[in-house]
């Protein structure tokens, strides 16, 4: 409800806005919403030359359904009659589906739409009468079912795509990823006013400041040396994309692997955290033909990070420390039998690839009255 509140404070501080300056610059900022002006009138169809193609009105209507128009003297005879101005309440969150409205097809290309959830006016006139019925149809596929639809389609008089998306020149529609392990960067912490602690430095640098980005080329050394590992890795396989993402956990707790809820607790029934340092994560993301990604893929990039540049012996002997001071001492951190929350020590990759998948959307129209023609 907040949200509501807000936008339509600012809708009425924009309409406000306007007004003055429609008051102090006249014609000047009257040229200027001319154009938003004519987009949300109520007339769909006034400006339409019905002489330089063959036109078909798709219309969803939430009472009447959804329908097409492919007989050019219906849509003619209502071009006064569709009317269609969406309400400034469909912009508002929450308002549902926002699929009802009309889009008009020249040529089976879309030319021009107004859709919403909440109309001002939705009048149609009688374009409901002898109209034909239509579908709306969508495919999520890889690049070569996409383009083999389109091209299948494209043939068809009584196919109008709506939406597609975008497929690219070059064959690189195999990905997988290979995630790094944790790299423990050393925090320091302070107690706020309400007894928090709260993470002071990173590395040294102020926390602030290395939020904004100021981390003494931190994040540009990582994924500079993890980009060339894996470049150098594939050899003579070059034509291939990466990109190279990461993400934090600032608190991890230790656990003990042998239970399902094993946290460790000190001898006063706290949870063990280890806050002497925050951990990042890296990821590569592999885009390539289908022949290299399965070659990328078997590749072991376990030396791209070293341990001692994850800073590892630091965060085991951390954890070795806390251990003893829990209630379960004896547990081994070497042998692996304690655990670090959300703490990655090694390098793991996707167990298959997984190919590019895009979108197509498109109306079929199914069936017509008797003695009516597409394009009539």
């Amino acid at each position: 409800m907040i949200y509501a509140i807000i936008t339509l404070i600012l809708i009425f501080a924009v309409w406000i806005i306007l007004k003055s300056l429609t008051n102090k610059f006249g014609k000047d900022i009257n040229e200027f919403y001319e154009p938003f002006r004519k987009q949300n009138s109520d007339s769909f169809l006034g400006d339409v030359d019905f002489s330089d193609g063959n036109y078909v009105l798709y219309i969803k209507h939430k009472e009447l359904g959804e329908f097409a128009v492919v007989n050019k003297e219906s849509l003619k005879a209502n071009r006064d009659s569709l009317k269609v101005k969406v309400s400034w309440a469909n912009y508002l969150p929450g308002e549902g589906n926002r699929s009802f409205g009309v889009m008009l097809f020249k040529d089976n290309k879309l030319i021009k739409r107004r859709n919403g959830g909440v109309f001002k006016i939705f009048e149609i006139g009688n374009l409901k009468q002898g109209s034909v019925s239509v579908k709306e149809h969508r495919l999520n596929a890889v690049k070569r079912d996409i383009q083999n639809r389109i091209d299948s389609l494209n043939a068809s008089k009584n196919i109008f795509i709506i939406s597609q998306s975008d497929l690219p020149k070059e064959d690189k529609e195999f990905h997988f990823r290979i995630y790094f392990p944790s790299i423990a960067v050393p925090v320091t912490r302070g107690k706020d006013d309400n007894g928090y602690q709260r993470i002071l430095t990173i590395n040294g640098i102020d926390y602030s400041e290395w939020q904004n980005g100021k981390d003494n080329g931190f994040d540009e050394k990582w994924t500079t040396q993890i980009d060339k590992c894996i470049k150098m890795k594939a050899g003579g396989i070059t034509d291939f994309d990466v990109s190279i993402l990461n993400g934090t956990l600032s608190d991890a707790y230790l656990f003990d692997v042998s239970q399902d809820w094993g946290e460790l607790h000190s001898t006063d029934h706290q949870i063990l955290y280890l806050k002497d340092f925050m951990y990042y994560h890296y990821q590569a993301y592999i885009g390539a033909n289908k022949e290299d990604a399965e070659k990328l893929l078997t590749i072991d990039y376990s030396d791209c990070i070293s341990e001692t540049d994850r800073n590892r012996p630091k965060l085991i002997a951390k954890m070795k420390d806390l251990v003893k001071q829990s209630t379960k001492p004896s547990l081994s951190v070497e042998k692996g039998e304690v655990g670090l929350s959300d703490y990655k020590d090694s390098v793991t990759k996707s167990k298959t690839l997984y190919e590019q998948k895009y979108q197509l959307n498109w109306l079929e129209i199914e069936n017509e009255p008797a003695g009516n023609t597409v394009y009539k």
